[in-house]
């Protein structure tokens, strides 16, 4: 599924900006390349792709593979994108002292959303539209605009190579998600049909 393979591939830029971004606060780097960074976020992560997820995926999940998208990781997901604005602004306002730790917080928000999207939302996505007959999703071209914020991501990983942050354990699944058993009670107990859990049950029996 094409939409599926370009949101993927994005995860992998996007996690790799975050470790840059993190490395640039750290080592004092310029505010030029801030400003880059920046860009990338708002053009690239909240423009392009975020409008592919809310627009294209979210909608077919709900109308054609019975998600629903009022509760459960639709819904945790959609707020998290609107968090991210929050620690853009955050990053932004901050001055020279404060601002390691708003990207410190930024770049564990992103790893997070992005370990979760990748562990649980588009593996189960694909898997969920293609039983329901859905084999594809409706994909248009990136755009110039579009084309160039994901080269000049690539410009900043290249130029300042990615760095981890010992402070956060990343990990994949429901379990690893914040909102798990708070607003959200995983996958399972939120996507499964009862007959999805007969069928499970059957083979645990089995």
């Amino acid at each position: 599924m094409k939409l599926i393979d370009r949101l993927e591939d994005d995860h992998r830029l996007i996690d790799a900006v975050a470790g840059s971004f993190l490395a640039w606060s750290r080592e004092g780097g310029s505010a030029a390349d801030l400003v880059r960074y920046l860009a990338f976020f708002h053009d690239f992560v909240r423009g392009a792709h975020h409008r592919r997820e809310e627009e294209i995926l979210f909608p077919a999940l709900v109308e054609r593979a019975e998600v629903p998208g009022d509760h459960g990781p639709l819904a945790v997901l959609e707020r998290e994108h609107l968090h991210l604005g929050a620690l853009l602004g955050a990053v932004s306002a901050a001055d020279d002292e404060a601002r390691a730790a708003a990207v410190t917080a930024l770049a564990h928000h992103v790893w997070e959303h992005v370990d979760k999207e990748s562990s649980v939302l588009l593996p189960n996505a694909r898997r969920r539209l293609e039983r329901n007959g859905v084999h594809e999703l409706p994909e248009t071209p990136p755009t110039a605009a579009e084309d160039a914020a994901r080269r000049d991501g690539e410009g900043l990983v290249a130029a300042r190579p990615p760095i981890d942050d010992p402070e956060l354990v990343r990990g994949e699944g429901c379990v690893a998600c914040a909102a798990f058993t708070v607003t959200c009670h995983g996958l399972e107990a939120e996507w499964w049909s009862a007959l999805e859990w007969s069928h499970h049950r059957s083979i645990d029996d089995g």
